[in-house]
């Protein structure tokens, strides 16, 4: 959904917060049980669908909730879940671009450098059997 079409957030009157209110007797909306307490810890109407996840500004749509859990929805489910579809959205559109592999720069796998600074070669031929070329106990 492309910011065009997303619904204006439309700020709710008195009437429909007491009707929240009782609707929800007088509880958060997240299902935390605390009592709601406009006058200290502070009231935050949120949507439960977002806006621009194809909410609505209906009554039904709207619930009443604590502003730490109200925090706690937008930034854990809300903000996810809109980037996601800003992000799927650009990417059917065309406008977001792939990501492409970095370039390596295609070492040579033949060979290896000692720790001495001698370029070997790494082929199984040259190893012996416990695992070292045969030099002075270096690994190849």
């Amino acid at each position: 959904m492309t910011a065009a079409n997303v619904e204006k957030r439309k700020p709710l009157t008195r009437r429909q917060v007491l009707q929240l209110m009782l609707d929800q007797d007088g509880r958060c909306g997240c299902g935390c049980g605390f009592k709601l307490d406009p006058m200290g810890e502070g009231v935050i109407d949120e949507h439960r669908i977002a806006l621009e996840l194809t909410g609505s500004n209906d009554l039904a749509n709207r619930s009443l909730f604590r502003k730490p859990c109200a925090k706690r929805k937008t930034s854990e489910k809300d903000a996810p879940a809109i980037a996601k579809a800003k992000r799927i959205a650009a990417r059917i559109d065309g406008t977001r671009r792939e990501r492409k592999a970095i370039p390596s720069r295609g070492f040579d796998k033949t060979q290896t450098r000692g720790f001495d600074g001698k370029v070997r070669s790494r082929k199984a031929e040259n190893c012996k059997p416990g695992g070292y070329d045969g030099e002075a106990g270096v690994k190849p």
